[in-house]
């Protein structure tokens, strides 16, 4: 037990520059003329970044003029493709700062239309970053991308903010931080990228197999936000994507220069695939940038992007490096599922250690382990790193650790984004162990851990034979939908590695099919890869299934199938090979917010099945939580009898909540509920309180149960397990289920249901404050609420109103989210005729 209970250190370090950043406050602010603030804005690119100011002449002052618009100006300073506007007071002359910004973009655009450009315009104290906004070679507007007030910010946020717009000095080392003021939301890496991925995606979004890519990837996501998503997300999650293959890319490639013709086989995963690592990077939805049409563009624009990464030591990254700009992207406004949100490294390496503590005491040997909503690999990595210790310190091979590590640390994940960065960060801690020469494939898989393909039968010449088979409508043009379905046998479905070497067989013979339209050629390269692999019958279904992709890549449907083949039947491999322990943060969405009636439909047939609720309790389903069905589904399907199951979960499941009395119960499967980590008083941690649960398959639960309450404040959210127990105290109790009245509350006819303010956009309200002339108390100006259009949907996203509203008509309300136990967090302003 004692090795499982040990700490992992570890350090992280970052220049903040602050001597510099405090002395160039004080200069700004003792400087009241524009040459002055020209200066002093010049004296700190040098001293930050290197900067001289040789190399901003001709920028200072630079002459520019128009032929569209016949306008002449002149820009203070231009370094590489950043226009600086300088004002004396930025709040009182941004206006004119902006139709400056304008003015010289459209120079620009018309000298250079290839480049891309950035403005920013600052009173060197206040920094408020613009690119244009570009209509038929007119610059028409400008979109602001960022902002900073360094007498405000850290200087640590300061200089990245900068740094993220000159990015000068070479070999940085990588931080997460540092990644996410470079390349996130608020950077200019970002905001061109984007712009110009909308670009592209405008061009080619009606083609056929790129329609295809949105519509497959659009099913997958609607489990992660509960609807459907739009284009907007696709089109972040793609840059996202590319930049993690980039990333991955250079790193393991040790490239110091960007070439287009290995930076397309990068994309597409050839090129990893070619070094032993078959799944790394696949075909997959976001292969989309690499449509003829468009190809070229893309690869300039991320080629560029390459660049700018190999400033960085990309040596020296380490695991979970995306997760702050993973999260900065899929904005927190786009979902309510929280499992989305990482879990923290310390809180990870607590519940998979006290795990695999319990695990030694009921068992020998090294468990496998499932992480079956993996996300960005939190979990998987922690385990690798805890597994080969462990195996290494017992004299096993090298190789010996890679085959169990490759068959014993799993991870699912419907997200596509979500599993790149986990098989990247699933590389990277195997460390040395990719130097064996072995080819591999990560296990790491896009699908749903819950909802499986379903077993069915098919005729052959030799006769029936059991299937897995999965089936797409796509468009076939004139609002008429053709069905495909492809089949993989069962019993090829639990041979793990005649599944994989029949994946295999499919790429090569689609890259045939690909290269020479010799549709025999493909068949038979299929043949001479897997016919010894498989019966004759179930080598029937499977060319079956080939040619079924030919006619898709016929019909203008791309290769994006074996892509699918390679990753939704895994849950059903998982199954049948049964795991010691499933460990993980399952997601956090109340039913209510799955808007697909299908998945709804199908999730209440199994919350019923598990006896979730009662037959007479069905209207209580709407409040029941993915998380507890996820815990009873995952001890179900991939748990061993005697296996240990130890999720993160909302710690509104040890409340009296009636929707949860049935899960504590813990018979369907039969689970016997040995331990909880209570973290309610624990923070930063989750937006909600939460705890862990930990559970043996088999068995029956009693109460009271030992549990294990942690409380304090951590300096940091994402520290590693031994710095964060020095921070929190801990006091053991025993837990029993609160009891749940069963008569009528005594407030059940004092109380009525709320007011249904909906849609919210037309009722919630901020006051809009003149920074100068203040408000009018009897008849103040307002709009519709910042907050609620944050998490508006269609078709009332973009919508605000605004005017002058009689003060008599204000009322305070209060949303679900905002109530806590007996008492309040905020309350809401809305305006009611």
């Amino acid at each position: 037990m004692a090795f499982w209970k040990a700490g992992r250190d570890g350090d992280l370090t970052f220049n903040e520059f602050s001597s510099v950043i405090k002395e160039h406050v004080t200069r700004s602010r003792a400087a009241h003329t524009h040459p002055a603030k020209l200066l002093v804005l010049s004296s700190l690119l040098e001293r930050l970044f290197g900067v001289k100011l040789e190399e901003l002449i001709p920028g200072i002052e630079t002459k520019l003029g128009s032929k569209l618009w016949g306008i002449r100006g002149s820009a203070d300073l231009i370094f590489s493709n950043v226009v600086f506007e300088i004002k004396v007071d930025l709040d009182r002359e941004i206006e004119d700062a902006k139709r400056q910004l304008i003015k010289y973009f459209q120079v620009l655009h018309e000298r250079e239309p290839e480049r891309k450009h950035i403005g920013i315009a600052t009173d060197v104290i206040k920094f408020s970053a613009f690119s244009p906004v570009i209509e038929d070679g007119r610059v028409v507007d400008l979109k602001k991308i960022g902002s900073v007030n360094i007498a405000e910010a850290s200087p640590s946020e300061s200089v990245l903010w900068l740094d993220s717009f000159i990015f000068s000095k070479p070999k940085i080392r990588p931080s997460a931080q540092d990644l996410r003021w470079r390349f996130g939301p608020d950077s200019p890496t970002y905001a061109v990228s984007v712009d110009m991925l909308r670009e592209l995606w405008e061009r080619v979004k009606d083609e056929s197999d790129v329609a295809l890519k949105f519509d497959l990837w659009a099913r997958n996501m609607e489990i992660v936000y509960g609807s459907r998503p739009e284009v907007a997300s696709f089109i972040d999650h793609t840059y996202l994507v590319t930049l993690v293959k980039l990333i991955v890319y250079l790193r393991l490639s040790g490239d110091n220069v960007v070439r287009e013709d290995r930076l397309r086989r990068a994309l597409t995963g050839e090129y990893f695939s070619n070094y032993g690592i078959a799944n790394l990077i696949e075909e997959d939805f976001f292969a989309w940038i690499l449509h003829p049409r468009i190809v070229d563009e893309a690869l300039r624009l991320f080629g560029d992007v390459a660049k700018e990464l190999l400033r960085y030591d990309l040596s020296q990254i380490d695991e979970d490096f995306f997760k702050e700009i993973y999260q900065d992207i899929i904005k927190r406004s786009e979902r309510h599922r929280i499992g989305e949100y990482y879990t923290p490294e310390w809180l990870v390496e607590l519940t998979l250690r006290e795990s695999l503590a319990l695990y030694e005491e009921m068992h020998k040997g090294v468990p496998r382990i499932l992480d079956p909503a993996c996300g960005s690999g939190t979990f998987l990595c922690n385990a690798i790193h805890l597994l080969k210790e462990r195996l290494l310190g017992e004299g096993k091979e090298p190789s010996e650790v890679l085959d169990f590590i490759l068959d014993g640390v799993v991870g699912v994940d419907v997200n596509p984004l979500a599993v790149i960065i986990a098989r990247a960060n699933y590389v990277v801690a195997l460390g040395e162990l990719l130097q064996l020469g072995r080819r591999i494939v990560i296990p790491v898989y896009v699908a749903d851990s819950v909802k499986v393909p379903k077993v069915t039968e098919t005729l052959t010449s030799k006769g029936r034979i059991s299937v897995y088979e999965f089936s797409v409508e796509v468009d076939g043009g004139r609002g008429r939908k053709r069905p495909y379905s492809v089949q993989i046998p069962k019993s090829v479905i639990g041979r793990k590695t005649v599944l994989s070497r029949v994946i295999d067989g499919f790429k090569a013979a689609v890259d045939s099919y690909r290269a020479r339209k010799n549709r025999n050629e493909a068949l038979k390269v299929f043949g001479r890869r897997c016919s010894d692999l498989v019966s004759e019958d179930e080598f029937e279904v499977l060319k079956a299934t080939l040619s079924t992709i030919i006619r898709l890549i016929d019909d203008g449907l791309d290769a994006i199938w074996v892509f699918m083949l390679s990753n939704i039947y895994a849950p059903i491999m998982l199954a049948q090979s049964q795991f010691d322990m499933v460990v993980g943060n399952p997601p956090w969405i109340a039913m209510r917010y799955i808007e697909n009636k299908n998945y709804q439909d199908f999730l209440k047939e199994e919350v019923l099945s598990y006896d979730l609720l009662e037959s007479d309790q069905v209207h209580l389903f709407t409040h029941m939580e993915m998380a507890t069905l996820f815990f009873c589904n995952s001890a179900e399907m991939y748990l061993r009898d005697k296996g240990i199951i130890a999720f993160v979960m909302p710690r509104s499941v040890l409340t009296g909540a009636l929707h949860h009395v049935k899960f504590k119960e813990f018979k369907k499967p039969k689970m016997k509920l040995v331990k909880i980590f209570d973290m309610e008083d624990v923070s930063p941690l989750f937006n909600v309180p939460s705890c862990v649960l930990v559970a043996v398959k088999g068995g029956s639960t009693s109460y009271p149960v030992m549990a294990r309450r942690y409380s304090g404040n951590l300096d940091e959210k994402n520290a590693r397990l031994v710095h964060a127990v020095k921070q929190l105290n801990v006091r053991d109790y025993m837990y029993e289920p609160p009891e749940v009245p069963t008569g009528k509350s005594w407030y059940y006819d004092k109380v009525k249901e709320g007011a249904t303010l909906v849609p919210r956009s037309f009722w919630f309200i901020d006051f809009d404050v003149h920074e100068l002339l203040g408000i009018d108390i009897s008849k103040p100006p307002v709009k519709t609420s910042d907050e609620i259009l944050k998490n508006a949907k269609k078709p009332w996203k973009n919508i605000v109103l605004s005017g002058n509203v009689e003060a008599e008509f204000f009322y305070a309300t209060l949303l679900g989210g905002d109530i806590v136990p007996f008492g309040f967090s905020t309350m809401r302003l809305v305006v009611l005729p």
